[in-house]
This record gives structure tokens, C-alpha cells and sequence, in this order.
């Protein structure tokens, strides 16, 4: 995780360790002495020593763990401790030690208006930039909680002044966060079991983060009690300060039962049943993690759900090299032999697995999703607008992942090693990604994957043009850059949907709803708002709105190239030809011949009749 070598964490630990280590040790016998010549048994004078140095040693941890800590924060507590111990030695000094014809008395006093002057000229805003260094001074930092055994940093991106999401930060490290992107993943690992066993009453989630999971659990029409498990009480503390579209706290729901502990602790210890287990627990090579990866833990998951219940995990291969990725696939699929893998167009995989054969479930029974206001919103919210999106996240089932790690030992508990330190290959992964994102394959193992044939119904309607779109936005937003204008007349012309629309011109409904609210505020919209009006505009295919915007943005003398290519097409788009040969004409000046400029007049040339400048 970090660019440092063995020889400099030695170096840094020999530096911050060896010179308190080698004080205390002549520390210790130097008390020793003193006790012993004011102690009349002097055998005893190392027990007593002993006993309260022990007593010390076992009373300091906890009382910096649990009381300096979580009030005062590490920099008060420092500070605290080291005035404590200045004060001790003021206390138990002998008088004579503090005279000034005595060499020692000089070296106390000195030592005295030393620890003053620290005490004035200390930097007190020095943990303020530790902490933004650990954060990369990103963000706005909304709210701090130092723990026992970690610190936690929820930051607050805004934008139009208006907070867009939220990122936590754990001791440096980004374990969850709310941006739309993330949303889409972290809302499906609840939304694909609810679909597939809709009558779901008892779920589990472990691993609460910023709670974006536990929010659409609770979206289902059947949940009657959902248990919340991690191990950090501090991550549930943080749930207040999160705001946002239509956020409300999920722990405040009467249905929740939040648990401080360890999610494996949990599942051993529990003897309850689960129609549905989801887990989304920090990044598989952070400190601690690997061991909810394996082979052993996803077993216990399988052995707290009922017959037909179903688990969803989370499978990051933008993080592992290749053959991690596979071992714990290999693992779940241990586990879970009716498993199955699903993804939108990104590399945050989500495996599945049904305890035993699972049960068909009807298209109407699925519908529910899209028809009920509080999930239909949300799903449409994160891009899955209709269902055969749903079914358009289907990667692979049991059957290939069988074939795809057959060679590939689990990730087990005593094996932990399968996770390598080497770093991510990023083009690996997109070749390993890639064929199972190309649309023409992915619609082929869909249609003959046994495992979609046993638990329900092909949906109906543009299932192929969704495995399109998904192909599309994976090449074009994951692994290269692409042509926008071609990808955006494509969904224009020939798709319904509005998240891709919103996407290629790189807005969200997250950044649209903010955008539309600031823009309602005055009667002229913020020039910053107007490329997200122009995104909102166009996912509603009101192509004469967007040419208002832009004309109105170029009329304020805030108008890119970009901006006149585009409002080029759109007036061919929406009939006008003329508008739009006038407009090459005026620009002719500023645009050079390129592939993109002859890929556009040739375009509108041919689907328009358009007349490019000379």
C-alpha cells in the first residue's frame, strides 16, 4: 500500500522506538535505587517497583483507549501524559534537588522552564495537518472520531455549494463512500437477492460503511428485521452526519438492530436464520481483511442462511491481480455452488450465492422493484431504470466460474498468502474483465446459463441493446476513451434511457438534482450548472431545451469547441440544418481538420444532409 522499504520501516521504527525503549530500561533500575533506600526491607524494593510498574502498564492502555482518546483526541492526550509525568517528577523530587547551588537543582530547574516552553510554543494545530495529510487534504472534513484502535474521517465533497457525497477515510485508508458510482454497486448487493427472493423477512448485513447497502435492504416489502454487524461502534456514530437526496438514517428505522462486533465472531456466535446475508467489508488487502475472503468465512455465511436464502459479496478486481481475484472466487464458489457474478459497467463485481437450487421467481414478482416509489426511485436513481438492466448485470455462473478457476487454489484461513502485496495490473484486469463485458457474449451466456434458466423468466424487451449499453460504458468509461459524440447520438436515437445520456456527458441524477435546485434559486442558472441542465435536458430528450441552454451559455461568452460541436449536431438532430451549417461557418476559423471533425461532418453529412464549411 505504501512505496517504502523494509530498510526504511526499520529505520523509522528504530528512530521512534529504541531512544524511549533505552530510557526506560535505565529508567527502571534508577527507581529501583531510589525505593530501595527509602524502603527499610530493601528485598521488597524490586516487588514494589514491579508491582506498580505493572499496575501502570495494565491501567495506561485502557485509559488512553477508552477515556483520553475518544474524548481528548492522541495530540491532547500526548500533551496530557507528558505534563502528568513532568508533574510526577516535580512531586516526588527531594527539596534539595531544587536549589541553585547544587548542580542537580540547576538541571531541574532547566528542566522545568524546558517543558514550559514546550508547552507555549507547541504547534496545537499540528494533528489538524497529520490528519489532512491522511487524507490527502481532500474534501471538507465533516466529522472526526478518534477511536481505541482507529480514526475515522467522513469527508464531505460538495458541489454548487450543496454536498454530492460523502468518502470514509479509516486510519488513511477510503473503506466506503457515497458516490454515485459506488451507489449503484453497494445498492445492487441489496436489490439482486431482494429480486430474485422477494419474500425476504430476516436479513444480514455485515459491514456497515456509510450505510448505502443497509438503506436499499430496507427498501424491501417483506423485511421485518435486519441485523447490522461491524466491528467499529464509531462507524455507526458517524450515520447522523451524513445528509444528502432523500437521505434519512437507516439505524433510526425501527426494523434495525445494530451490533458492535466482529462479523465473523457474529456469524459463529448467532444461531439465527437469514433470507439474506450481504457483505461488503473494507478492501480485501487492507490489514485485517483477507480473513473475510476465504473459503471458511463464506462457508459460515452459507450455514446462517435458510433453505433458498441468499448471499452477495463484494469482489473489487480493480484492486487484485488477476489470479487473487480468482482464488476468491474460488472460495465463494466452494462455498456456494450455485454461485453467479454480477457488475454494471465497472470492475466492483458482485458475487452471489443461493443456498441450494433456489426457487423460480416471475417477472411480476420482480416488477415490484420498479413500481414500488421508495426502490423504483432509488433504482433509477443509480441507473437501473428498467429490469432488464437487472438481468443485464450478469457475468457468469457457477458453471464458468468452475471452468475459469479450476486451476486456481481457494483463498483459505490458512492460506492468506494467496493476497499478494504486489500491486494492481491494471491492463490485466481489463483483459480479464473484457470478455465477459462484450455484449454479443454476454447476451449468449445469459440466454443459455443454466443458472438464470432455474431461478426465473428471460425479461421481456431490449435485454440485448442493456448488455449494449453496459459494453459501451465499460469501454468508454473503465478502459479508454471514446468518441462522445457517437456514444451519446447512439443513446439518443436508439435507447430510452436517461443514465447513459447523463454519464457520457459526465453528469449524474445525483449532480442533476443538485444542478436543477441551485438553478431554481435564480431566474438566470449559475454558468456552472449549465452543463449538468444541458446532461438533464438531453436524458429527457428535450433537444430544444439543450440548444436554449447552450445558446444561452455561449451568449455569456462561456462556450468550449466542444460546446459548438455539440449544439451542431443537436440542431440537425432537431431539424434545423441551416442553424446548424451557420454555426460551422462562424466557427470555421477555430476548428482544425482532425478524425474527430471529419468523423462529424461525415456524420451529419450522411444521417442529416449537412453541408460542412469549406
Amino acid at each position: 500500500m505504501f512505496d517504502v522499504t523494509w530498510r526504511q520501516i526499520g529505520l523509522l521504527s528504530v528512530a521512534l522506538m529504541f531512544p524511549a525503549s533505552f530510557l526506560s530500561g535505565i529508567l527502571f533500575p534508577s527507581i529501583v535505587a531510589c525505593v530501595q533506600a527509602s524502603v527499610e526491607d530493601r528485598m521488597n524494593s524490586t516487588g514494589i517497583t514491579t508491582l506498580f510498574n505493572t499496575t501502570g502498564a495494565a491501567a495506561g492502555p485502557l485509559l488512553a483507549s477508552f477515556v483520553l482518546l475518544p474524548s481528548i483526541g492522541y495530540q491532547w492526550s500526548l500533551i496530557l501524559c507528558g505534563a502528568g509525568y513532568a508533574l510526577l517528577a516535580v512531586l516526588v523530587s527531594e527539596h534539595s534537588s531544587w536549589s541553585l547551588r547544587r548542580p542537580v537543582g540547576l538541571g531541574s530547574i532547566g528542566l522545568c522552564a524546558a517543558v514550559i516552553l514546550i508547552l507555549v510554543i507547541f504547534p496545537y494545530h499540528r494533528d489538524e495537518v497529520h490528519f489532512g495529510r491522511a487524507r490527502h487534504f481532500l474534501g471538507h472534513l465533516a466529522k472526526k472520531i478518534e477511536g481505541p484502535s482507529d480514526t475515522y474521517q467522513l469527508l464531505r465533497y460538495d458541489l454548487f455549494g450543496e454536498p454530492y457525497f460523502y468518502q470514509l477515510l479509516t486510519s488513511g485508508f477510503s473503506m466506503s463512500g457515497t458516490s454515485p458510482q459506488s451507489q449503484r454497486y453497494m445498492r445492487m448487493f441489496a436489490y439482486l437477492p431482494l429480486a430474485f427472493r422477494p419474500e425476504s423477512e430476516d436479513v444480514l448485513l455485515l459491514c456497515y460503511g456509510c450505510g448505502v447497502t443497509a438503506d436499499a435492504l430496507l427498501h424491501g416489502l417483506h423485511v421485518k428485521r435486519m441485523d447490522v454487524v461491524d466491528i467499529s461502534k464509531e462507524v455507526f456514530q458517524l450515520a447522523d452526519f451524513y445528509s444528502g437526496i432523500n437521505y434519512s438514517n437507516p439505524l433510526r428505522d425501527p426494523r434495525v438492530h445494530a451490533v458492535v462486533q466482529d462479523g465473523r465472531f457474529f456469524l459463529q456466535a448467532s444461531p439465527r436464520q437469514y433470507d439474506i446475508i450481504s457483505g461488503e467489508p473494507p478492501p480485501p488487502k487492507v490489514a485485517g481483511s483477507v480473513n473475510l475472503y476465504t473459503q471458511e468465512f463464506f462457508s459460515l455465511m452459507n450455514s446462517r442462511l435458510r433453505e433458498g436464502g441468499i448471499a452477495t459479496f463484494w469482489l473489487p478486481i480493480n484492486q487484485l491481480k488477476v489470479d487473487e481475484a480468482k482464488a476468491i472466487l474460488r472460495a465463494f464458489h466452494n462455498a456456494f455452488p450455485n454461485a453467479s457474478v454480477w457488475a454494471s459497467a465497472d470492475e466492483q463485481w458482485i458475487m452471489m450465492g443461493i443456498k441450494g437450487r433456489g426457487r423460480a421467481v416471475k417477472e411480476e414478482e420482480t416488477s415490484w422493484l420498479w413500481s414500488d416509489p421508495a426502490s423504483g426511485a432509488d433504482l433509477r436513481r443509480v441507473g437501473i431504470e428498467v429490469p432488464q438492466q437487472l438481468g443485464a448485470l450478469f457475468l457468469m455462473d457457477a458453471e464458468e466460474i468452475n471452468r475459469i478457476t479450476r486451476d486456481i487454489a481457494p483463498l483459505t484461513d490458512i492460506y492468506p498468502k494467496r493476497l499478494t502485496d504486489e500491486p494492481w495490473d491494471e491492463q490485466a484486469s481489463h483483459r480479464f474483465a473484457l470478455p465477459y463485458m462484450e455484449a454479443s457474449s454476454a447476451v449468449h451466456r445469459f440466454l443459455v446459463s443454466s443458472f438464470i434458466g432455474g431461478i426465473g423468466e428471460t425479461p421481456n424487451g431490449s435485454l440485448e441493446s442493456c448488455f449494449i449499453v453496459r459494453d459501451t460504458r465499460y469501454r468508454c468509461g473503465i478502459v479508454g476513451r471514446c468518441n462522445t459524440l457517437a456514444e451519446l447520438d447512439i443513446y439518443l436515437r436508439h435507447l430510452p434511457l436517461r443514465t447513459p445520456v447523463l454519464e457520457v456527458l459526465g453528469s449524474d441524477e445525483f449532480r442533476l438534482a443538485i444542478a436543477e435546485r441551485v438553478g431554481r434559486k435564480s431566474d438566470t442558472p449559475p454558468l456552472e450548472t449549465i452543463p449538468d441542465l444541458i446532461a438533464g435536458a438531453l436524458a429527457r430528450r428535450n433537444i430544444g431545451e439543450a440548444i436554449r441552454l447552450l445558446d444561452s451559455e455561449k451568449g455569456r461568452g462561456a462556450s468550449s469547441l466542444n460546446d459548438t460541436f455539440l449544439l451542431t449536431y443537436l440542431y440537425c438532430l432537431n431539424g434545423s440544418v441551416h442553424k446548424a451549417e451557420a454555426l460551422a461557418v462562424a466557427n470555421a476559423g477555430s476548428i482544425k481538420r482532425n478524425w474527430f471533425v471529419n468523423w462529424l461532418w461525415g456524420k451529419l453529412q450522411t444521417d442529416f444532409g449537412f453541408h460542412p464549411p469549406p
